[in-house]
């Protein structure tokens, strides 16, 4: 699952920074939504468009936003994934 530059450009565009927020947090509801695979093919994505020398600032903003919270949704992932491997571990030492 992608979303487009021109959906979180438009969500961003906005003077108000009340209206910014709000659309920040509907993206960060599409990025929740992403597996852990997703969420670093984006990532892949942000860092191509970001070496492209002819990326405007609203792009370059719109890019460390969206980058910012996939990399929180990933180390979250993990976090969660660990804390289960975690309990699968004990659970299994106290089989005896």
């Amino acid at each position: 699952m992608t979303f487009s530059d021109e959906g979180i450009t438009h969500h961003l565009s906005m003077s108000n920074k009340a209206t910014n927020k709000k659309n920040i947090e509907i993206i960060q509801q599409e990025i929740n939504k992403l597996s852990y695979e997703e969420s670093i093919f984006e990532l892949e994505t942000i860092l191509n468009n970001v070496q492209d020398e002819n990326i405007s600032l609203d792009k370059i903003q719109i890019n460390y936003i969206k980058g910012h919270l996939l990399l929180k949704h990933c180390e979250e992932l993990l976090q969660f994934c660990e804390q289960e491997i975690n309990e699968i571990s004990e659970e299994f030492l106290e089989l005896d």
